[in-house]
């Protein structure tokens, strides 16, 4: 359900989930990721690429699956989420984070399990 993996080249823990998340997804280079999320946020007219809009607008492609609340009930988190999906590579865009799901393992650099997923993005590799 969950396994420790950085994709920062230098192996550094710092506030940098959306590019985590995309690289690995897209099993690409750090670097470039983040590279190319700077420019796209140029220029789509964002001021940042951890902007909330900004990531709906960049995965606009992604088929995407929404889970709203239902009142009275708990919303999905990341462990229940790995256990529905077991099959393919999904960003998820939790309370606060964004991570990556892949064949129902959750990869990021601290177990986010626990978070409450509200959007999910498959992406098709």
């Amino acid at each position: 359900m969950f396994k420790e993996f950085n994709a920062h080249p230098k192996g550094i823990k710092t506030d940098d989930c959306v590019v985590r998340a995309i690289a690995t997804a897209a099993n690409k280079d750090y670097l470039e990721v983040r590279r190319d999320l700077n420019r796209r946020k140029r220029e789509l007219g964002y001021s940042s690429y951890k902007d909330t809009k900004f990531l709906y607008e960049f995965l606009k492609d992604c088929p995407r699956l929404i889970f709203k609340p239902i009142k009275g009930e708990p919303r999905i988190k990341g462990s229940d989420f790995t256990k529905l999906h077991s099959r393919g590579t999904y960003i998820l865009k939790m309370a606060e984070h964004v991570t990556i799901c892949i064949d129902g393992i959750i990869y990021d650099t601290w177990d986010c399990t626990y978070l409450s997923v509200y959007t999910a993005w498959q992406v098709l590799i």
